[in-house]
């Protein structure tokens, strides 16, 4: 494989340019250990020319993935340990939690034995469910990935989310669950909740449905909070402001069984989980439909065209659908 390609894909991959499909590749690629030396040159040269500075929130995810490898003078990669650290702080802070623990888990922490990491990731268009080796059960929305231990050999069951997904927690009080986001983590010890935290995205949101959760944000300082059942907390990375709210939690995780459900959802909301859900790109005026928020509805049996007819009706625009693209004007 070309050096000079690698350096292309891992930049744009790590700035989420690519496509759900390209990405599930590349993850594959990165987490296949054929390739140490090939990854490590593309890692060295990153590390010799990124110009990136760092800010505080840069450092503040630093030090929390300095705290989760305890790093010690014993480093059997050490080379591209070093070069790991210094880009996750700097050009992959989108995936820090999975790509620092990979190297956490399985290369630089002596003490930890080496364990197998499971990737599971969905394409747009695409829901999948899983049961993990705890018995927990986990339903993946579109456009996610989910990295996790595949026995849960250490004192906490941790998993690493990017996208949506809906846990039924296996009980296991002397081994916490949690699910680390990059803005956010929520532990439970025996519960389902629900979790959205897509890369494009200003919103974090945790929602309960039965039993207890910790919810931890990480900027611009840790603050912990725990809800009940029907609560919702959404952190907005933009103003780095926390928001409370009471809601149906059962119907936050209809996405489950096909339903679309939006209430007071932005015009651009509605477009990204089209766009996951049907494996579309949706080209449109960003600004036109701004101000506007809206409460909508849809069944698992209305496809694409249902859904783009009904919003007509109600935004009032024109649309045309050619190949995977939907053009709205």
């Amino acid at each position: 494989m070309d050096k000079s390609y690698i350096h292309i894909l891992i930049a744009k991959f790590f700035g989420n340019d690519l496509s759900p499909e390209i990405q599930k590749k590349f993850h594959t690629w990165l987490l296949d250990e054929n390739f140490q030396k090939e990854k490590e040159k593309v890692l060295a040269a990153l590390w010799e020319e990124d110009p990136a500075v760092a800010d505080d929130s840069t450092f503040q995810e630093l030090e929390q993935l300095h705290k989760r490898m305890k790093t010690t003078d014993r480093q059997p990669y050490k080379s591209i340990g070093l070069y790991v650290r210094r880009i996750a702080a700097i050009l992959l802070l989108p995936l820090l939690g999975a790509f620092g623990t990979y190297f956490y888990l399985t290369e630089i922490n002596p003490v930890v034995e080496k364990t197998e990491l499971v990737e599971c990731s969905t394409s747009y268009g695409e829901k999948k469910q899983i049961t993990l080796s705890d018995g927990t059960i986990v339903w993946l929305n579109a456009g996610s990935l989910l990295v996790y231990e595949k026995d849960f050999k250490g004192a906490t069951r941790t998993l690493f989310l990017s996208g949506e997904a809906n846990f039924k927690v296996a009980k296991n009080p002397r081994k916490p669950f949690i699910v680390n986001t990059k803005y956010m983590d929520v532990e439970a010890l025996g519960t389902i909740f629900n979790v959205q935290s897509y890369p494009d995205s200003p919103n974090t949101i945790a929602t309960l449905e039965e039993g207890k959760i910790k919810v931890d944000t990480k900027y611009p300082v840790r603050q912990s909070f725990i809800i009940k059942p029907n609560e919702q907390v959404v952190y907005n990375h933009i103003n780095k402001k926390v928001s409370f709210s009471k809601v149906d939690a059962n119907k936050c995780s209809y996405w489950k069984q096909g339903y679309l459900i939006f209430q007071g959802a932005t015009f651009g909301e509605i477009v990204q989980t089209i766009e996951r859900s049907f494996g579309v790109t949706v080209n449109y005026e960003a600004g036109r439909y701004k101000e506007r928020t809206f409460t909508i509805k849809f069944t698992p049996d209305e496809g694409l065209e249902h859904v783009m007819d009904i919003l007509q009706k109600i935004i009032g625009f024109k649309y045309k659908v050619e190949n995977n693209n939907v053009f709205i004007y």
